[in-house]
Order: C-alpha cells, then sequence, then structure tokens
C-alpha cells in the first residue's frame, strides 16, 4: 500500500511539473528569439541545437494530430508538412484532441531529453484532414535513433506477447519524455499488450491497447503503424526504439503463425544453421526435444539432444528437474560460438533419470560440448564469493578453467572445499571466445568455464596436503615475526649497553676530571714546596762546592754527592710534576703532544723519531686523550731508556669507532714472558694494559730479544 501511495503522489508531482512548464510557457514566449525570428515548422524546431532549443525560442505550428505520447493527457505528436513533432500542452486544451485534428499551435521550444520539441501555451483547432501516410521503414532504420516522434509503418517476427499493467514505477526527473506513467485519453483505452518484434538482429517493443493472444500472434509475420520514440539515457542518448501504437489501429498479420507449433516437425539442435538445412523459415521458431541438463526458472535451461546440446532463453516460470523431456519452440540465434534459442516456451513430456556427463580429456572436446554437461578431475585453486556466485577456478591439464555456481545471499560455503583439493567436477560447459576469431574457416576457441548445478557437482577426491600455500604463508609469517621480534631484542639489548658505556665514560671522565684536578692540585704543591727546596739545596751545595778550597778533600767529596743527589731529585720532581699534569693537552691536540714528547725524549740522542697521523684528525673524550698521551709516553720512555733503540716510529690512526696508537722501536727488545722483578719497564706494560682495559680497549705488545718492541694501543671512541 506504502508503494502505491508514494507512485500516486510522484504521478500528482509529474502532472503538476508539466502544469507549471505550460502555465509559464506565455511568459517564456514573450522573450525574444535569437534574430526575432518565429520557428513554424516542426523541421525548424528538430535542426535546433540542445543549447539553441533552451532559450525557449518561440514557434508557431500547424500541423495534423497523429495521437498521444507520454505524460497521457498533456503530450502528443503533431505532423506537418516537414517533419513529425513532440507537443506538451495545457491538459484542458489537450484532452479533446483526436487523431486526424488540424491545429495551430503557439508555444517555446524546450531541448528535452532526447530531442527538442514544443511546450504550446495556446492550442487552436482548425478542422480535421486524412491522417498522412506513413514513412515506411525496416527494424534496422528504427535502430538509427533518427525516428523520434515519427509516424513508420514497418514489419516484423513477433516474438513474444505479455499483458502489460499500469506502471507504477516513479516518474523521471523534469525534462524525460516517453516513460511517465500512461493514461491514454483516446477512447480505446484500457487494456494494453507489448509485442516484441524481430528482424535479422533488430528488435522492437510495440505497445498496443487491447489484449493479444500469444497463440494468434507469436511466430507470425505482422505489420503495423505507429509513432516511433525511444529510450534515451542521461546524457542524451539513444539507446533502443519503442513504437506506440495509437487507440482503434490493431496489428495485421502478414503471414499467421503455424496453428499448433508443438505438433510441428521436430527439428535435430545439431541442423540449427547448418548448411544442409537452409530450408527453414528464417527468423521463425523452431520445434526442438531434449532432456533437461539444467534449469534456471524464469531464465533459461539447457537441454541435450542426443549427442548436441543447446541453451534455451525462457521466462516461463515452470520448474523443471533434470532428466525431464521437453519439447521446445524458441527462435534460434548464435550466441557466442554456439547456436541457441530465444523468446521460447517449453511443454514437459516425460521424465526420466539425470543425463551423465561428458568426461573431457582435452581442451578441445569442450568445443563439441558446448552448453552440454561435462566433467573433469582438477585441483581446486582459489575460491571466493562474488556478489550472488561462488565462482572456483581449476587447474586442469595445464590450463586455468574457471567455474561458477549460483548462490543466495547468507548461504554458508561448501564445507571441505579448499584450494589444493583435487576435485571431480561436473558442469554445464560454455566455451569462451575472448580472443578474436579468424576471418574465415574453422573457429577453435582455446578456453570454456563450467557453470555449476548445486554443491553436489563437486566432489572433493583428495584434500589438500596438509602445507598449503596458505598456511606456509602463516609459518613464515611466524618466523618473520619471532625474527623481527628477536631484533627488536637485540636492539633494545644493543641500547642498554651503548646507554651503560656511556654512563661509565661519563662516570669515568667525572672520575678522571677529579683525580686530575687533585693530581695538579699535588704537583703544583711539590712545585711550590719540594722542588723549591730542592733547588734551593741544589744551590747551595753547588756554593759550597765552589768555597770547597777551604775544606778538606773527605768533606768536598760528600759535598759532590750530596749535589748529585740533590739535582737527580729535582729532576724526578720535574719529571713528577710533569707526568702529573696535563696541560700538554690544553694547548695542542693527542697528535702534537705525542710529538711533543717524542722529540722531547729523543732530542740530543742518536735515536731518529718518526711521527704519523692517519684518518680525519679529530679532538676526543678528555679520558681517551690523556690514557692514550700515558700509553704513547710510557713506550716511548721504555725505548728511551731501556731499549737502546735508534729508531722509534710512532702513528696515531682516526677510525670511524676506534683510535689506534702504535709504538714501533728497533732496539734490543725483551721476552713478553719473563718479567724480572722490580723491572720498571714491567710495571709500565702492566700500567698501559690496565689503562686500555678500563676504557674497554687494549693493549697489544710484540717483543723479542733483539727484534725491537711493538706496542699497539685500541681504544673505542
Amino acid at each position: 500500500m506504502s508503494g502505491i501511495f508514494w507512485t500516486r503522489i510522484l504521478r500528482r508531482s509529474a502532472w503538476l511539473w508539466a502544469a507549471v512548464t505550460i502555465a509559464c510557457a506565455p511568459r517564456l514566449a514573450a522573450a525574444p528569439s535569437a534574430g526575432g525570428a518565429v520557428l513554424t515548422t516542426a523541421a525548424q524546431v528538430r535542426a535546433l541545437s540542445e543549447a539553441a532549443a533552451r532559450r525557449a525560442l518561440p514557434a508557431t505550428l500547424e500541423g495534423v494530430v497523429m495521437g498521444g505520447a507520454d505524460p497521457a493527457g498533456i503530450a502528443f505528436v503533431i505532423q506537418d508538412s516537414t517533419e513529425g513533432i513532440y507537443v506538451q500542452g495545457p491538459p484542458n486544451l489537450v484532452v479533446g484532441l483526436r487523431r486526424g485534428d488540424v491545429v495551430r499551435i503557439e508555444g517555446v521550444t524546450d531541448p528535452g531529453g532526447f530531442a527538442p520539441y514544443v511546450v504550446a501555451h495556446s492550442i487552436r483547432k482548425l478542422g480535421t484532414a486524412p491522417i498522412p501516410p506513413p514513412l515506411k521503414v525496416s527494424l534496422e532504420d528504427l535502430d538509427t535513433g533518427q525516428m523520434d516522434a515519427k509516424w513508420i509503418e514497418t514489419t516484423g517476427i513477433v516474438r513474444s506477447v505479455q499483458p502489460t499493467a499500469p506502471s507504477d514505477s516513479a516518474p523521471p526527473p523534469p525534462g524525460t519524455r516517453y516513460t511517465l506513467p500512461r493514461r491514454d485519453a483516446a477512447p480505446l483505452g484500457g487494456a494494453k499488450t507489448k509485442l516484441k518484434l524481430a528482424s535479422g538482429n533488430s528488435r522492437l517493443i510495440v505497445e498496443v491497447d487491447g489484449r493479444y493472444r500469444p497463440e494468434d500472434y507469436v511466430d507470425a509475420e505482422v505489420r503495423l503503424r505507429g509513432l516511433c520514440f525511444n529510450l534515451h539515457n542521461r546524457n542524451r542518448q539513444f539507446v533502443r526504439p519503442f513504437v506506440q501504437v495509437p487507440a482503434g489501429l490493431g496489428i495485421q498479420i502478414v503471414v499467421p503463425p503455424p496453428r499448433d507449433a508443438f505438433d510441428s516437425p521436430v527439428r535435430p539442435v545439431a541442423s540449427l544453421f547448418q548448411f544442409e538445412h537452409p530450408a527453414y523459415r528464417q527468423g521463425h521458431r523452431v520445434h526442438v526435444r531434449g532432456v533437461v541438463i539444467h534449469h534456471r526458472v524464469g531464465s533459461a535451461l539447457w537441454i541435450r539432444d542426443h549427442d548436441h546440446s543447446i541453451r534455451v532463453e525462457s521466462t516461463q516460470r515452470e520448474a523443471l528437474q533434470p532428466g525431464d523431456v521437453v519439447d521446445v519452440l524458441g527462435f534460434p540465434a548464435m550466441s557466442h560460438y554456439s547456436a541457441i534459442l530465444e523468446d521460447a516456451v517449453f511443454r514437459k513430456r516425460a521424465s526420466g533419470p539425470p543425463p551423465a556427463p561428458h568426461v573431457l580429456a582435452a581442451v578441445s572436446e569442450a568445443l563439441r560440448y558446448d552448453a552440454d554437461l561435462v566433467q573433469l578431475d582438477a585441483r581446486l585453486t582459489e575460491l571466493r564469493r562474488v556478489s550472488d556466485s561462488l565462482a572456483l577456478t581449476l587447474e586442469w591439464k595445464g590450463t586455468a578453467v574457471r567455474a561458477q555456481m549460483h548462490m543466495a545471499a547468507g548461504e554458508p560455503m561448501p564445507r571441505g572445499w579448499l584450494p589444493g583439493s583435487l576435485v571431480r567436477v561436473s558442469g554445464v560447459c560454455a566455451v569462451l571466445t575472448d580472443e578474436a576469431g579468424p576471418l574465415g574457416g574453422l573457429w577453435e576457441p582455446h578456453s570454456f568455464q563450467l557453470l555449476l548445478r548445486s554443491p553436489a557437482d563437486l566432489v572433493v577426491l583428495r584434500p589438500p596436503p596438509w602445507w598449503t600455500a596458505e598456511r606456509v604463508v602463516w609459518v613464515l609469517a611466524g618466523f618473520l615475526v619471532l625474527a623481527l621480534g628477536a631484533v627488536a631484542a637485540v636492539m633494545l639489548a644493543s641500547r642498554r649497553r651503548l646507554k651503560d658505556q656511556e654512563h661509565r665514560r661519563a662516570m669515568a671522565e667525572t672520575e678522571f676530571a677529579a683525580i686530575l684536578a687533585e693530581r695538579n692540585r699535588v704537583a703544583r704543591e711539590i712545585h711550590d714546596t719540594l722542588s723549591q727546596s730542592l733547588g734551593a739545596i741544589s744551590v747551595q751545595l753547588e756554593l759550597a762546592r765552589t768555597h770547597a778550597a777551604e775544606i778538606g778533600a773527605p768533606a768536598r767529596k760528600h759535598i759532590g754527592t750530596a749535589h748529585q743527589l740533590a739535582r737527580a731529585a729535582l729532576a724526578e720532581a720535574r719529571d713528577s710534576i710533569w707526568n702529573m699534569r696535563s696541560h700538554v693537552l690544553e694547548r695542542s691536540d693527542l697528535g702534537e703532544a705525542l710529538g711533543d714528547i717524542l722529540n722531547r725524549m729523543t732530542e740530543g740522542t742518536d735515536t731518529k723519531p718518526t711521527m704519523r697521523v692517519e684518518g680525519d684528525r679529530r679532538r676526543l673524550p678528555p679520558v681517551v686523550e690523556n690514557n692514550l698521551l700515558r700509553i704513547g709516553q710510557e713506550a716511548i720512555t721504555n725505548a728511551c731508556k731501556y731499549a737502546k733503540a735508534t729508531r722509534i716510529d710512532v702513528t696515531l690512526a682516526y677510525e670511524a669507532r676506534l683510535v689506534r696508537l702504535s709504538v714501533v722501536d728497533n732496539g734490543a727488545g725483551f721476552s713478553t714472558e719473563a718479567k724480572p722483578e722490580g723491572d720498571h719497564r714491567s710495571f709500565g706494560l702492566v700500567g698501559m694494559r690496565e689503562r686500555a682495559v678500563l676504557l674497554g680497549g687494549s693493549v697489544e705488545i710484540r717483543s723479542a730479544p733483539g727484534e725491537g718492541t711493538s706496542v699497539v694501543a685500541t681504544l673505542p671512541v
């Protein structure tokens, strides 16, 4: 009830829109047209472009009323000496018009939905006249889209006859014509019938008043006269024609149909479109008989006639089962590859066992069994739901075969249908002709697809192995997650270790800074006290030695010894002060500081020093520079004091994350395994290693008696 209510509301809205348009037409007509000219023929109006017709140009036409049009009661067609044209006018002026009335129309142009037409604000009846003769055309001519609002006569073979009820569909937006609910004002209104005509590949829908029995017209060749209109889209493009036969006119049967078509001879399916059977009436339906393979109620059925099958398109609602024997009347046509029957009706004769499928051994066999039931063993590779069907992909003899099965919305997937399974599939074969065929000769397509009738058409012979592609993907994904987790854990541990190292380095630098400050303080104290006192003692002993002539020989000897001890103590104090203070790194970088030590230690000796810096020179953390300076100083001191070397090579190499110090001499060398007690050099080597280990580095010492010594210290930076 709600649908009917809204349908009525929409219809009244359409009528109201038309009435408002017509009421405004006089004002629109008063607007000046291009050049001020008034259009006086239908041909002039139809020749307008969409933009020109939209300017509501004034038009005054005289012509004969050819019949009503949609929307009924406000629209009609007139024809003058040039063309026919569609007109809309006020309902009170249109309702009294009849076919054959001569009228004078004044109005304005409108672009319409497909072709320009006239909106009339004045309709005056001038008299009556005979209906002009129709334009004789073929159905192919109507397919050009140039026959809009023309009075035509055509012939064709009736394919179907269907009674139509008043349309309950909503009217389209304003400006759309021919599709609104019709209320014909002609006397012979009421029931209507829709006929489908065919001629060659052209089809035409015809609407005629009254009831027509299908058995009197289907397969008959008829002649009719009517007004041609069209179906179009929102882009003003032609889709297909249709013809309305005016009330009071009927359809003339030129060649009647067979009296009882089901009594006509049965044609073998294999004989359709064959060369040795050209005698049957072209375009007329044929009688075939076969066993039902599959039936989609209201759509199509597939039947087998001996060793050939055919697809039958039928809207008949009677349900058939596989194995039923039926007689079919249908119009033969060529589908993509094989013949089909269109607009068919059927009659059940008997019931029988379902037909057995043909087992395919090669792709070429599918060409013989197009539209027939076939069977093959294949591997199911893909399964997915598409709209209202289930799409399957099968791997068969190195070829991908697609299959499809109708499945209602919400219907569960069949259990056990898993990708990778070995399955036995039965289905209706459909040869695919996507590739272009040859110009002539034999056409052999290379692919086909299957239509499954029900889940029973697929039997799982062997389930997929456990190691399916999907599971392999899941396992690999699991390993990938574990690997990512391990990498994340390693990165987290590395960050923690680096943070700990930075923390320890910061603490070491803080501690070193404190120690260095204390050592500097002690060095200053020694310099200001002990060193000064030893200097003063040395001066006094020197003075005493100067006056030694007044003292005896034993006293002079003791004074000399004391003077030597004082000078030695002063030298030791100065060395200690120098070792404690790091002021040398305050004035220069590590390379320059090591060079100064090397030059100072070898100055006045026969030792030849060499200092080399490799890599990008840069300042290092103070704790690193100071410890490397002490390690280098110790190694150089050992080479000068103990090794008696004639050549000392010092190399400082800066790398991305390391700094390497190498001190090599050609001195006497020593055994690294034997460490004499009290040997200053042994204590110095231990100190070098301890300094390196404290900073996370290492010291490598290579030496042998008579082969020199190599000290290599490596520290991270």
